[in-house]
């Protein structure tokens, strides 16, 4: 609808009062960061005026910055706050009305000293025990495999000259082992599977143990590890496993029954905390993009207009000791590009997320939001017409919305899904069944009805929908070029608003080749031929001489930037290009009736499937895999071919896309 209009913000403040200053500006989450200090200044900021405000701004005279934290004493407190949120299982996401105003760096870290040393040893605890319960549950699932219950490991360890392992091996390195068993200096026995592994039980002498170790590697031998406290046979350590992890979970259970005391406890402190931390991590992200001297700040930026005296209010309810001056947009030079911030009715949000995937309209360029998004909404309706398949998008888009799963898709869905039940109403289309709606209007109204007369089946009106089509794709050409027309004049680009090939001259010649068109093919004389070819021929001469008559009304010289005659020779083919572009833009359109036979036709074909299968129960799942494919396939094409007929047939006669997004700090 509308680009927000911005003004400029120059802030100075006392070195003491940054973090304070900062914190406010990231809150309200309306200012976009001006990185590059040196053009505002060269501008509109005098260098001179601002060595004289950072001077007598504070009554500090520290010569040191003023800081209320050592940066590695923050990080350390830092660490120790996730620690805790990990800990205590709290989400570190910013609630910003945990935020507060007058928050005391020095009482924080207190409070999260305090808790860390209450938190630590309590988790450092349940964090061994739980990997004390894991290495048990790992030898108690290695020794299940064995089975031998009356082994008794410590007998073997005790033995002089041989040594053993129990393992994993794959079954194809099994076989590699067995094939070569004979070169092995071991006793090798297969003593169970494990999830598809083989185990294996090998003794060896203690002498070959580096040639043994060697060959087991190469083989990824997965040794099954026996621990050293447990003793006895097979049968004891089981019990002894089974002890240990009994008592373990009991003292875990205990464990975490006081941590989740201390959660309550802490939880909304701890919330607090953190949220407060993510605002001191923005804050000093954004002190490495600000210029400070030894007792000031400066900082630049560029806000809403009816955000400005808001903001001033804001800042001056944490310090005194700031200067803040706002310029409009017309003060400042030409050379300093504004943001862009789009500012639409809700239902149209969705749709600038599709402009933005071509560009960001520039500060002084109309959004085209608006137009893409009625345009876009008729052409995939026309191409996509079904009650039954705009009503699944419709229902599919609102669970995704309620459910916040991709926001803009769910928001988008939801309005194509309208348009697409909009123009099934037209088709009398229900999940590609096209007799039901005219049958029951028809029964209901008469066949002589209005109503009746307003339901268009595409297949049996297939000119009158491809006339339709290219009757569209003029009327939003129009359109584009009253766009284009618009965003030169406002940039004061004379050659092309009023003499280029999208300006006024290539409007007047598009509207005299229409008119030529329609009095060719249907004998409509709507102006005198002789006018419309003398309208054209004079459209075409100011377009060749866009660039002399510009210069000539602006006064500037030299009438042309290169050689005459190269000038010339280029604008003779940019007449050319002109003249098949036009064209070729208007009858780009007939894709949109094309695809609304396609849609129909697609259905169709699953229909004599249906048809083929007699009916029933393979009939009915036939139609329904057809709408899956119609809904799926069809309307991912139709969805890629509104956009190309936006970005390459309207976008490129009015819309550049070369600003700068409005991207104001915030949490």
């Amino acid at each position: 609808m509308a680009v927000e209009e911005m003004v400029t913000m120059n802030l100075v403040g006392a070195l003491e009062d940054e973090d304070k200053l900062l914190k406010q500006i990231i809150l309200m989450g309306n200012v976009h960061l001006q990185t590059n200090l040196s053009d505002v200044y060269e501008n509109y900021f005098a260098l001179h005026v601002l060595e004289e405000k950072l001077n007598g701004l504070s009554n500090n005279k520290d010569e040191k910055a003023i800081l209320e934290k050592d940066k590695d004493d923050y990080y350390t407190l830092s660490q120790k706050l996730k620690y805790i949120a990990q800990a205590l299982d709290i989400n570190s996401s910013i609630v910003s009305s945990y935020i507060n105003e007058n928050f005391d760096y020095n009482q924080c870290k207190s409070k999260i000293d305090e808790i860390h040393n209450h938190i630590q040893p309590l988790y450092e605890e349940i964090l061994q025990k739980q990997e004390k319960i894991k290495h048990y549950k790992g030898y108690k699932e290695n020794i299940k495999y064995i089975p031998y219950s009356d082994i008794n490991f410590n007998k073997l360890k005790e033995l002089h000259f041989f040594n053993y392992k129990i393992g994993l091996l794959s079954h194809e390195n099994k076989m590699k082992i067995i094939k070569n068993i004979e070169n092995i200096t071991a006793v090798i026995k297969d003593i169970g599977t494990r999830n598809g592994l083989e185990v294996f039980f090998i003794i060896y002498p203690k002498e070959y143990e580096l040639e043994t170790e060697r060959i087991l590697k190469s083989l990824n031998f997965e040794e099954i590890f026996m621990p050293e406290e447990l003793q006895g046979n097979l049968g004891e350590i089981k019990e002894q496993i089974e002890k240990v992890l009994h008592q373990e979970n009991i003292e875990l259970a205990i464990l975490f029954q006081k941590l989740d005391m201390a959660r309550r406890k802490y939880y909304v402190i701890i919330q607090q905390l953190l949220s407060e931390f993510n605002v001191l991590e923005k804050i000093e992200s954004i002190k490495e993009k600000i210029i400070r001297n030894n007792n000031a700040f400066i900082l630049s930026g560029w806000l809403p207009k009816n955000q400005k005296d808001k903001l001033s209010k804001q800042l001056s309810k944490v310090s005194k000791n700031f200067i803040i001056s706002f310029k409009e947009v017309h003060e400042i030079g030409e050379d300093i590009t504004p943001p862009t911030k789009l500012k639409n009715p809700k239902w149209f949000k969705p749709f600038e997320n599709l402009v933005k995937m071509y560009g960001i309209p520039s500060y002084n360029e109309l959004d085209p939001t608006m137009f893409l998004s009625i345009s876009y909404l008729i052409m995939f309706g026309a191409m996509f017409g079904d009650i039954g398949q705009g009503l699944v998008f419709l229902i599919f888009g609102a669970i995704l919305e309620k459910r916040k799963i991709g926001l803009f898709f769910a928001q988008l869905l939801n309005r194509l899904g309208v348009s697409s039940i909009f123009f099934g109403i037209i088709y009398g289309s229900v999940f590609g069944n096209e007799e039901l709606i005219p049958w029951g209007i028809k029964s209901i109204f008469g066949e002589k009805s209005l109503i009746s007369k307003i339901i268009i089946n595409p297949m049996e009106n297939m000119n009158l929908i491809l006339i339709l089509s290219i009757v569209l794709g003029v009327i939003f050409i129009l359109i584009s070029f009253v766009y284009g027309i618009a965003n030169s004049l406002r940039t004061h680009d004379i050659q092309e608003g009023l003499f280029g090939r999208n300006g006024i001259a290539g409007l007047i010649f598009y509207i005299g080749l229409l008119l030529l068109i329609v009095d060719i093919a249907f004998g409509i004389f709507i102006i005198p031929k002789k006018l419309v070819i003398a309208l054209m021929i004079v459209a075409i001469i100011i377009m060749v001489l866009k660039e002399p008559l510009a210069n000539i009304i602006e006064k500037k010289s030299p009438l042309y930037e290169g050689e005459v005659s190269a000038y010339y020779v280029e604008s003779g083919f940019n007449i050319i290009e002109t003249i098949l572009s036009l064209a070729s833009n208007t009858i780009s359109f007939i894709r949109v009736g094309a695809f609304s036979l396609n849609h129909v036709g697609l259905f169709l074909a699953f229909k004599t499937m249906a048809q083929m299968a007699n009916g029933g129960i393979k009939g009915f799942l036939i139609l329904i895999l057809g709408n899956i494919v119609v809904i799926c396939l069809e309307g991912l094409i139709v969805f890629i071919q509104g956009l190309r007929l936006q970005y390459y047939e309207l976008f490129g006669k009015y819309f550049k896309g070369e600003g700068i997004e409005f991207n104001p700090i915030r949490l």
